[in-house]
């Protein structure tokens, strides 16, 4: 009995040790699949929007009619084109649209990159902050409407 709590001894804070090791280690690969599942939650994002002279370039860069909203100008002037409000993710290497109600879809379809439109201009159409912890808070300020 003694020689069996002797032998227990000698292992005991070393075992204890890699125990712990053990335990930090479940600990930080636990938070790295955290960070990863929460993506850009909590973040803000600077919201683009393009305009463009011709249906058919809007088409170009969504792909999608309903991504295409025709604005005719008062005195009769040319119609403008408005793609929609979107950001860009860079964790996707795409753009995520953001709808009037502030849902979001990743526009899996389209062909506008990270700095915009080929065709047409693109600029500020306001921000869009993603919800944090404990909520989904969505904020949208500025823009066309998308």
């Amino acid at each position: 009995m003694a020689e069996r709590y002797r032998a227990r001894m000698r292992r005991g804070p070393s075992a204890r040790a890699s125990a712990g090791n053990a335990t930090a280690s479940v600990l930080s690969a636990v938070g790295v699949v955290g960070l990863v599942a929460l993506g850009n939650h909590g973040a803000e994002f600077d919201l683009q929007q393009s305009a463009y002279a011709s249906r058919q370039d809007c088409l170009d860069d969504w792909g999608s009619e309903e991504s295409c909203r025709e604005v005719n100008p008062s005195g009769g002037g040319r119609s403008v084109y408005f793609g929609p409000r979107y950001y860009w993710d860079p964790n996707r290497g795409r753009p995520v649209v953001i709808a009037p109600d502030g849902s979001e879809r990743v526009a899996t379809g389209a062909r506008i990159g990270a700095t915009g439109s080929r065709t047409g201009r693109t600029g500020f159409a306001g921000v869009f902050a993603r919800g944090g912890f404990g909520g989904i808070g969505r904020g949208i300020s500025a823009g066309h409407g998308g």
